[in-house]
């Protein structure tokens, strides 16, 4: 029996588009979604939400569809749509099992504007990111959002046969500037009692305070014609219901939606992305997984079977496809003779590994033949060029709101407002020597990070190191900036000159992340290189970082801090896990709960501040947290070389 108001809607045909099973575990609270939280507070953090209405403000003869059930918002819809000109956001029109909410509708007698506002960069004056590709099949990163505006433009079209509709993306086009300072502050993100979220606008706000348009509206006619006439994609890209055509998909999604039936389970490469891909162990109470589900229907897996390493988690593999369809499902499984690189020759003397050799590791640390860690002589010569003293940095920075914070910035600029420095003395003494942060609302600090970075490294000439090349990547954006604001930077040459000697001169920083990968591997790193993967794994196989963080240590922003300790049951506990909570108003965290313990967290503690109703304790306390996640990450970096430098003999 068909369920009553089961309608497929936009959102759930995109989330159906690789794999139509997926919408049987859709919106289900008891099916474990491991995207969903940190797609929405990368939203937040990158304004994802705030565009909307940034986009609203560009009509202000539009009206609001505001209701509380779908009845309700078709009524008010059709009742709107009977004018002749009117412009609504997030009029609901439903036909047969379908439901949309354009985000925002422009008519004009029968001739339609639908536009879908996303906050998705564009730049209108490169080739390479256009939508399209050269042969005229829609470009990687671009299918969610032209499959969604397809949807509702044939939704539409079916609803209203008459009309001429014309669809649109609205994006954020990198190719303007913000005309007009604080533009991202007039759209605060609140938490409302029920625990979802929305953006308030800040109060009398007009079209003539948000400046020039930085959204752009983009024609997609194009594309979402070759959509519905199943010309986007190679025919081998296509799954199996989009070779059908696309009204046969659309309406066998939405029979089994509303039936609430799944849809037969076809397992594939496609599942290594799948958001319910959860591991029981990894589950809550009460907490399904949808990827469980599948593959136990496919294969009669047990829960032992979950636990396996999967051919999904083997480094960098390329392959998977292949070995799916040889039945290979567990990296165990690989036979010798498809090991991606020969054992003896992976076990050898090598001065570095290579990809396959890094994956042939981890096939024999999953066999059980290796336990132990592996570091290569190779990385010995890489020590023997480090100039005393060591510097280890890392910055902090928001990888630009599709909102822009700041006058003259493009949407998506990066704002670096923080930066640590660890350093290690040539009696190999360890110090947090400087730190750095601006978190002030209205204060661009580009200019001043890169002061104070110079000012921090300028005594010496001791090697500097990072932690894979973001650093390297800041600096040169950084850069571009400076050469933009020439006329207001007075110091931009000595600036550029410092970068260019970080990033490609004399002091070029060494990428401790790359020493990992071509030098050093260790089983409990489970074929990640990052930073959160080896240092828990570096401490457990070095006594010498076991003596001395069992110790207290004493930083800028800790007191006496064990970290190296175990828990109730005598594991090893992460650092990470050991930094105190914050709260106070940055969204999705609650004040005891949660850590700034990844870079998307510290985006959004940093665009919370930069709204000025925080109260000075509670600015001062997420402050402080940026400062302590920060710092542990430079101290992450020396217990790194330290390890290294102890294995080979420097260190007792």
């Amino acid at each position: 029996m068909a369920t009553r108001n089961r309608y497929l809607t936009k959102s759930r045909f995109v989330t159906a588009l690789d794999c139509p099973t997926k919408l049987y575990y859709d919106g289900k609270d008891e099916y474990a979604n491991k995207k969903e939280e940190d797609e929405f507070l990368q939203a937040l953090a990158r304004g994802g939400m705030q565009v909307g209405e940034l986009a609203k403000m560009y009509y202000p003869e539009g009206i609001d569809v505001e209701a509380r059930s779908n009845v309700e918002a078709i009524r008010q819809t059709f009742q709107h749509l009977e004018k002749d000109q009117v412009t609504l956001f997030e009029p609901t029109i439903v036909y047969d099992n379908f439901l949309v909410r354009a985000d925002i509708l422009v008519k004009e007698e029968n001739d339609i504007q639908l536009i879908e506002v996303k906050s998705k960069s564009y730049d209108p004056d490169d080739p390479s990111k256009s939508i399209l590709t050269q042969s005229g099949y829609i470009r990687s990163g671009w299918d969610k959002y032209v499959y969604d505006v397809a949807f509702q433009y044939w939704v539409l079209s079916q609803a209203f046969p008459s009309w001429n509709i014309t669809p649109y993306l609205m994006l954020s086009d990198t190719s303007k500037k913000a005309t007009v300072d604080g533009l991202h502050q007039n759209f605060k993100v609140i938490e409302k009692p029920n625990g979802r979220y929305e953006v308030k606008i800040k109060e009398g706000l007009t079209a003539d305070d948000i400046g020039e348009k930085i959204l752009t509206e983009v024609n997609v006619s194009e594309v979402v014609n070759k959509i519905l006439e199943g010309n986007e994609l190679p025919d081998e890209k296509k799954t199996e219901l989009q070779r059908e055509g696309f009204e046969t998909w659309v309406r066998t999604l939405a029979e089994h939606y509303v039936q609430d039936e799944k849809y037969p389970t076809q397992i594939g490469a496609k599942c290594k992305d799948c958001e319910f891909y959860v591991n029981p162990s990894e589950l809550g109470e009460g907490e399904k997984s949808g990827f469980v589900e599948c593959w136990t229907e496919a294969l009669g897996w047990n829960e032992e079977e979950f636990d396996k390493p999967h051919i999904f988690d083997l480094w960098y593999y390329m392959d998977k496809e292949e070995r799916l369809n040889d039945e290979i499902y567990q990296i165990e499984q690989l036979p010798e003779d498809l090991y991606p690189a020969p054992k003896e020759a992976t076990l050898s003397e090598n001065d570095e590994l290579s990809r396959e050799q890094r994956q042939t590791l981890q096939v024999l640390a999953a066999k059980g033949v290796l336990n132990e860690q592996i570091l290569l002589e190779g990385l010995q010569d890489k020590i023997e060029e480090w100039q005393f003293p060591l510097h280890f940095i890392d910055f902090e920075v928001h990888i630009g709101s599709a909102i822009p914070f700041h006058k003259g910035m493009r949407p998506y600029e990066p704002v670096a407002f923080q930066f640590s420095e660890h350093v290690m003395n040539s009696d190999f003494s360890v110090e947090h020597r400087s730190e750095w942060l601006n978190t002030e609302p209205g204060q661009f600090p580009n200019f001043d990070f890169v002061r104070a970075l110079k000012d921090t490294l300028s005594d010496d000439d001791g090697t500097v190191f990072m932690y894979y090349p973001f650093e390297t990547r800041i600096l040169n954006a950084i850069a571009d900036q400076i050469r933009e604001a020439e006329d207001e930077v007075g110091d931009g040459d000595q600036l550029l000159d410092f970068i260019d000697s970080l990033t490609d001169g004399n002091r070029e920083m060494v990428d401790l992340h790359e020493l990992t990968q071509l030098h050093y591997y260790h089983p409990r790193m489970r074929g990640s290189i990052s930073l959160k993967d080896v240092l828990p794994a570096t401490l457990h196989a070095s006594d010498y970082l076991a003596n001395k963080y069992s110790q207290p240590y004493q930083g800028n922003n800790f007191d006496d801090m064990n970290w190296y300790r175990t828990d109730g049951d005598g594991q090893l506990q992460d650092p990470y896990d050991l930094l105190p909570p914050i709260g106070h108003g940055v969204p999705g965290y609650k004040e005891g709960e949660e850590v700034i313990a990844m870079g998307s967290a510290a985006m959004l503690a940093y665009a919370r501040l930069q709204f000025d109703d925080l109260k000075k304790g509670e600015r001062e306390a997420v402050n402080q947290a940026l400062l302590q996640y920060c710092e542990l990450d430079t101290l992450a970096m020396v217990m790194i070389a330290e390890h290294w430098l102890s294995e080979f003999g420097y260190l007792e």
